[in-house]
Parts: structure tokens; sequence; C-alpha cells
């Protein structure tokens, strides 16, 4: 990235007259090199080779005169690109703001320039100019008054505040990552943001199915009663019976629900941030991978996703009208009221026991 260099000589520092304006006025070799870089598109960084081949100059010397006199009417900044000099161009109306400053807040103007999109902290730009504090108030007030530079509060130090260019977006640094307005967490951004990543994931790694699609046949209970009963019959040991499983009603075939894919590609936060600035939803923003990851860390924690082999996320399913039954607690045993008249032989048995038959949603055998 081309870097900010200040001038090899000094601009002059007094305000131009109305004669020297006068013969500045498009026309000259000057003006001619600054129409030809202004057709090519806004923020072309020039080369010497490549001033040199709009052939407005005949010489080598000419050349640096003409850009010398560009810089000094600050139409053209001179900066540096590995070492080798390069220039870019300014607006005429910015020129003609920075012609109409003092020589403190053109100083302090040009340092502000060369840190650009990062900014620079008031106590540091004192250090660099060297200017009292009561100068760097005055001048910065000016600054920000003609629309040339504003300030911003960091994020990273709340207690400072940062200086840039009026055109420039500040760095993630300084006004923090995307999730983040006015230095502070946008919640309902956030909000939003993981109601379309927890989609996307879910539309990536499960699919729709009907509701009634992994229902077994339903079984005749007439018949298993009537082996059940033969069975138990010939058993008088409880735990010797067959198990008897519980009798759901069937489900809608007409609803649906999800259900793991399988073997999806899961999910990285690094193809979910790219995904998400595709779609360009954070307008003027663009998502890293740090902040997606620090995004769908806390949807893991919410419980809206869940992490597989330790980088990639799936979608969280959780069953529905599951009961979840406390053997020492809900089994009939446990607060039976004739626990004690209970046995292997009697008219009490747990084969003959009613509450078994509610427990079990079937029906008790009666021997």
């Amino acid at each position: 990235m081309a870097a900010p260099m200040a001038p090899s000589m000094v601009p002059k520092e007094e305000e131009p007259s109305a004669v020297d304006l006068a013969n500045n006025e498009a026309g000259t070799p000057a003006d001619a090199l600054y129409d030809k870089c202004a057709q090519r598109s806004q923020g072309t960084v020039f080369f010497q080779r490549d001033l040199s081949n709009m052939q407005v100059a005949e010489t080598m010397a000419e050349l640096t005169m003409l850009l010398q006199e560009l810089c000094d009417r600050h139409l053209m900044k001179l900066m540096t690109f590995e070492g080798e000099p390069c220039w870019k161009l300014r607006s005429r109306a910015e020129a003609d703001k920075l012609r109409r400053l003092t020589p403190d807040e053109r100083l302090l103007y040009h340092h502000i320039d060369q840190v650009q999109a990062e900014g620079i902290w008031s106590k540091a730009l004192r250090a660099r100019t060297n200017v009292t504090q009561q100068v760097l108030t005055k001048c910065l007030k000016s600054l920000e008054s003609k629309d040339l530079v504003q300030s911003v509060m960091s994020v990273k130090f709340p207690n400072r505040k940062m200086y840039l260019l009026k055109h420039l977006r500040p760095s993630e640094d300084i006004a923090g990552g995307p999730w983040q307005s006015e230095g502070d967490f946008d919640t309902a951004l956030i909000e939003t943001i993981s109601g379309i990543v927890a989609q996307h994931i879910e539309n990536e790694t499960c699919i729709k199915v009907p509701g009634n699609w992994n229902d077994y046949e339903r079984p005749d209970r007439t018949a298993d009663m009537a082996q059940k009963k033969a069975q138990v019959q010939g058993i008088r040991d409880i735990e010797d019976a067959p198990a008897v499983k519980p009798y759901h009603q069937p489900r809608d075939p007409n609803s649906s629900k999800i259900v793991h894919k399988n073997n999806p590609q899961y999910p990285t936060s690094a193809s979910v941030a790219e995904w998400l600035n595709s779609k360009e939803i954070l307008r003027g923003k663009t998502v890293r991978e740090d902040d997606m990851e620090q995004l769908l860390e806390m949807m893991v924690l919410d419980g809206r996703l869940e992490k597989i082999s330790g980088t990639n996320y799936r979608t969280v399913l959780t069953a529905i009208d599951t009961k979840v039954y406390n053997g020492f607690v809900d089994a009939p045993c446990g607060n039976c009221p004739v626990f004690d008249l209970c046995g292997d032989e009697g008219e009490i048995s747990a084969r003959t026991c009613v509450y078994f038959g509610q427990w079990l949603e079937t029906q008790s055998e009666e021997v």
C-alpha cells in the first residue's frame, strides 16, 4: 500500500494571491498534467513512468517542476510505494481548502493524512508536531469545521479521541468489528444476523421430512395382549416376563420436522463469513473469520448451534414432547399404596397390577 511521504520541498505557507490564482488557471502545463491524471479512475496512484508517458513534459526536469508545482498547490500528494515515489490526485475543492489553512493547521493535517484509516491520538499528534495544547485544540476544531478531519472515539481505548481524514472510514481497531456500532455492541443487529446464520446452517446440515417419516406400523394390540396373557400365565417371576413397549399415538403425516443430513458438508466460520459477505447483508462492512467465529461461539452457548470436530457447526435438534422418566419416582412401585401386600403369589402381584397398566399405557393382565 502506498504510504504518504513528506514532500521533498516545503510547501508554500502563504496564501496565493489573486494574480497567482489567475496564472494557475487551466491552460498551464501543470493543469494539463492534472487534467490528464483526472481522466483515470478515482484513487489511482501514479508513478513517474506513468506521468512521463502522458507526454506533457518534454524532459524529466520539467516533469519534476510540474509535479512540485501541483504539490505546492495541494492538487497532488506525494507518497512512496516500496521505496519508489508516487503521486495521488486531490480534488480541486479539497486543494482549495488546504490552501486556505494556516501553517499549523497544514502541519496537523499532514500528520493525520499519513496515518490514514488507523487514526492518530491527539496526544500522539501533539508529540509529533511539538505544538502547544492550545494551538492543537484550536487547529483541530478548525479542521473539523472545514470538513477536512473527523474525530472518533476508539473502541480499543475508550478514553482516546482519534483523528482521521473526513472521507475515510475508521479501521476496526477504532470503530470496532461488524457487530459494534458507535463503540457498543448492536444487539438488534446481532440478533438479526444470528437468525440469518442459523437458517443458513440449518439449510446446510438438515432436511425437512414428514411428521411420520420414521413411524413403524401400528401393531395389532388385541393379538399382542392375548400373546402376553398366555406368556404371563406361565411365568411366575416378573423379571422373566417380556418387556412391554409404551403405546404412542401416530404422528400427523401432514406436519413436518427437520432431521440432520447424512454426511453433510458442515459449515465453518470461514465458509459462513464468505457466504454472508457474498450476500452483502452488512452494507459497507466486511465480516472476517474471527468475527464470525465470535458470533458462532455465542450461538453455541445459547444452544442454537453445536460444534462438530472442533471447527464445524450444525443445527441443534431438540426432542419435542418427549417424556423423561425417573424410575425411582415415576415407577408405580415407588409410591404404591399396597406395596407391602404385593408378592409373587396372591391377589396383588406385578402381573395383575393396575398401576403398571396405567404407567405403561397398557392393560393389566388378570390371571
